[in-house]
């Protein structure tokens, strides 16, 4: 019989957390927000048994990004050619490697009683920790598995203060995959902005990004669904800036890298939005500001546009490419990429975001 490994209450709770984490129902697991709402003092090392069992689970971590939409069939850009099938059938298998910055993420989030933050003024000033004696999660060197369990826990927090307090980690804002995912919350922080995302274009971090492709489509479709309910257009600029940053500097590193494709959550984002002709005008801005301020805001909120705008740029780039050329495959795979929105779809982009720069009607 197999022998049975003990470990202390704390350890249990580290390893139930990760495991919830990589969860098919992570995100609204009950499991992951009862572990978050509590406080545990963790000792100050781990023993071999509770060590074994996080390698064990973090090892699963490929599947848990499968089972977020990774999984369905698709395409990729790699090696100049084009590859054609399920994630796993595209590429070459990888591990994903982490240090000792996973550990130091989930031992804080097993000691930091995140609820003890809710309320207005811990959303209007995120604090870096929240509790006395609670140091910060210091900025550290992430490997992509690191990077992944970031975004896993963002993900777990999402929609709760706890996901303000998270977000506010100098060890979270130096991920770029947090940035790609919660630019919206780690826009609301503190500088400096995102970091180089040179590493989510190339090995282990390109796949992520590929396998998340639904799910980051997802949140930023959210978010510009929200833009139209603020009122207060200090937080629409805010919001505005992260984005821009974060798609900006994103957009660069996948054209550096020559992988375009990579960029794809933009147009799943916007798509749906263009065709259904719903702006992101914020509906009323607070009258009370001036109107620097509010027309600043309605700038801001067509950051999403902007990386539109981006892609029509490519898009004009695609079709200039000759049957006869290197890279005709793979121009081919981005015009069809880029299909949902189109040329209709650019010009609607491109119009809404001469409307935005006008003046607020007062």
């Amino acid at each position: 019989m197999a022998e049975v490994r003990r470990v202390a209450a704390s350890e249990y709770e580290l390893v139930a957390l990760a495991r919830a984490l990589l969860g098919p129902g992570a995100p609204a697991g009950s499991e992951v927000r009862a572990v978050l709402s509590g406080s545990r003092t963790m000792p100050p090392r781990i023993s071999s048994a509770c060590e074994e069992m996080l390698r064990d689970t973090l090892a699963r971590l490929w599947p848990a990004l499968w089972r977020r939409g990774g999984a369905r069939p698709g395409a990729s850009v790699g090696g100049g050619q084009v590859r054609r099938g399920r994630i796993w059938e595209r590429h070459a298998p990888v591990g994903l490697a982490f240090s000792r910055a996973t550990l130091q993420l989930l031992r804080w989030l097993i000691a930091m009683p995140l609820s003890a933050t809710t309320g207005r003024a811990a959303a209007q000033r995120p604090a870096v920790t929240g509790v006395p004696g609670i140091e910060p999660l210091e900025e550290a060197a992430l490997t992509v598995g690191d990077q992944v369990m970031i975004y896993l826990a963002l993900d777990a927090a999402s929609g709760t203060q706890s996901a303000v307090t998270l977000a506010a980690q100098p060890l979270v804002r130096a991920a770029p995959l947090a940035w790609l995912g919660f630019a919206e919350l780690l826009g609301a922080a503190l500088p400096p902005g995102p970091p180089s995302f040179d590493a989510l274009c190339a090995g282990a971090g390109a796949i992520v990004v590929e396998s998340l492709t639904g799910h980051l489509a997802q949140r930023w479709r959210e978010v510009e669904l929200g833009k139209r309910a603020l009122t207060a257009p200090e937080a629409l600029v805010a919001l505005g800036a992260a984005q821009d940053a974060t798609l900006q500097g994103f957009l660069a590193a996948c054209d550096r890298h020559g992988r375009r494709d990579l960029a794809g959550f933009v147009v799943d984002a916007a798509a749906p939005l263009l065709a259904r002709e719903i702006a992101p005008t914020p509906a009323m801005l607070d009258p009370t500001t001036p109107l620097s301020r509010r027309l600043a805001a309605r700038v801001a909120a067509g950051a999403l546009l902007r990386g539109v705008m981006t892609w029509a740029e490519w898009d004009g780039s695609h079709r200039g490419v000759r049957f006869i050329d290197d890279d005709y495959a793979i121009a081919q795979l981005l015009l069809a990429r880029f299909e949902p929105i189109g040329a209709t779809g650019a010009a609607r982009a491109a119009g809404w975001l001469t409307e935005l720069a006008a003046l607020p009607r007062t």
